[in-house]
């Protein structure tokens, strides 16, 4: 291929001569090109069209290329599609530009790949898959499960990543942080519970205070006491008489 074939740049003098309002289209079909020194795409399909105005020229077109990636789950190179739309002021003189990409030269060419490079860095996914459902590679064996699925009963699934057995998944670790948070109840045997119920009275009992015993005799009875004194005052009464 001949490196300085660099189709996206065109010789422009012819609209610079005309009048505002004169313009021209342009169809770009390129199986391979390569942009700046680091990005190569293929099959780039562009349509152009392009405007004389008073400050310079406009242009106004749609390119879509395939930019080889690599997909972000399997890491296979693939093909993907980019596609950009430019509607940019090209300066004219340069003098009067303010940006560098945007100015038609001195020499009357006007420079559309560092345009069209800019514009698909910035329009490619950041994150690229070779297909949408795409499986990934197996975490435990790196085997692309988009062509062979993988079996590892040893292993637990965790949050979508298989790792070896020491880890439990989260539904099981919350089962036993919950079985580990609930307390025993303890339960009386038929036993305990009869014997509580035989001690019961028993400590009903001893916490009551001591009762003090009081005799009490009946209104007719007298005590020997009584009996010697009232003796003794019955025969002071006889002598006296």
């Amino acid at each position: 291929m001949n490196t300085h074939y660099r189709p996206l740049r065109l010789n422009v003098g012819f609209l610079l001569s005309q009048t505002a309002g004169y313009g021209r289209h342009f169809d770009f079909h390129e199986e391979s090109i390569t942009l700046g020194s680091d990005i190569r795409v293929e099959a780039l399909i562009g349509h152009l069209q392009l405007n004389r105005t008073p400050q310079g020229i406009v242009a106004l077109g749609d390119f879509s290329a395939q930019s080889p990636a690599e997909c972000a789950r399997c890491l296979k190179t693939f093909s993907a599609p980019v596609s950009i739309h430019i509607e940019d002021l090209f300066v004219y003189p340069p003098q009067n530009a303010t940006d560098p990409l945007l100015l038609v030269g001195e020499d009357a060419h006007l420079n559309l790949e560092p345009l069209v490079r800019e514009y698909l860095l910035v329009n490619q996914p950041t994150r690229l898959l070779c297909r949408p459902d795409c499986k990934g590679l197996c975490p435990i064996c790196g085997n692309d499960l988009n062509e062979k699925q993988c079996y590892h009963p040893e292993e637990i699934e965790v949050q979508g990543i298989m790792t070896s057995g020491l880890i439990l998944s989260p539904q099981k670790k919350s089962k036993k942080a919950d079985v580990t948070e609930k307390k025993p109840v303890k339960t009386e045997s038929k036993t305990e519970k009869k014997a509580a119920h035989v001690k019961a009275p028993a400590a009903v009992k001893n916490s009551r205070p001591k009762s003090v015993k009081i005799s009490v005799r009946k209104s007719g009875g007298k005590s020997p006491a009584a009996k010697k004194t009232a003796g003794g005052a019955a025969k002071k009464t006889s002598k006296k008489k």
